[in-house]
């Protein structure tokens, strides 16, 4: 294992059955992400990209193989502390921003912060400085039924953070979004990753957003077929 790395994944493999067969979606796959790195993973649909970031969420559990994030070997949790880790540990970021319609801008990014015990005077602080940093400090009461898809992206961009996270996971976070907007939302979570000091990892099709990581990883048929750093486009 690296022990410079915030992610280590070793010799990953999932399978699925589908229809009496099984197929292959991860075979013998390895990761590693360093410390603050900002990582695109690339692949076409069906190329093990979301089961892969499942994994790496303690959502799922590989067939054989080893994970291991912060030291944590997340591939040996019980389903508890993989729970338990998750909620404390990683952020997500959605392409259908996954708000809940009945509570305000504030609630909604208070809710990773309720679930770890922290209190509502230092939560309020903490919402505060993450509204303005992500530009809705005037938004704070309004629904989401209210927002742009946009402001509603950013909003869930705070969610993700407002805990410290060390690893953000981000899937498709642009692809339910106009070009423009797309690029600086973007722009926006890799700022903030960076400012924070949090590792990123950011699922997409676009190759022109990629451009914005550190490194580039393409997925295909459940392998790495290529990586490279950014300068190298």
């Amino acid at each position: 294992m690296n022990a410079t790395a915030s992610v280590n994944a070793r010799q990953l493999v999932r399978v699925f059955t589908e229809g009496g067969a099984q197929r292959r979606v991860l075979d013998r796959l390895d990761l590693s992400i360093a410390r603050g790195e900002r990582l695109v993973l690339l692949g076409r649909s069906g190329s093990g990209k979301s089961t892969l970031l499942n994994l790496l969420a303690g959502i799922d559990r590989p067939d054989s193989g080893s994970i291991e994030i912060q030291g944590v070997r997340l591939s040996d949790c019980t389903e508890r502390s993989r729970t338990l880790f998750r909620r404390r540990h990683i952020g997500f970021v959605y392409q259908f921003f996954n708000l809940l319609p009945t509570l305000t801008v504030a609630e909604n990014i208070a809710l990773p912060l309720e679930l770890n015990g922290i209190g509502r005077s230092q939560a309020s602080d903490l919402i505060g400085e993450m509204l303005s940093l992500v530009g809705l400090a005037d938004r704070a009461a309004a629904f989401p039924d209210r927002l742009s898809g946009g402001e509603q992206q950013r909003v869930a961009i705070a969610r993700a953070l407002i805990h410290r996270p060390a690893l953000v996971l981000a899937d498709e976070p642009t692809g339910n979004l106009d070009a423009e907007t797309g690029e600086q939302i973007l722009q926006l979570l890799n700022r903030l990753a960076e400012s924070l000091g949090q590792t990123l990892l950011t699922v997409t099709h676009s190759r022109r957003l990629a451009r914005s990581a550190d490194r580039i990883v393409t997925l295909e048929q459940g392998v790495i077929a290529h990586e490279s750093a950014t300068l190298a486009w």
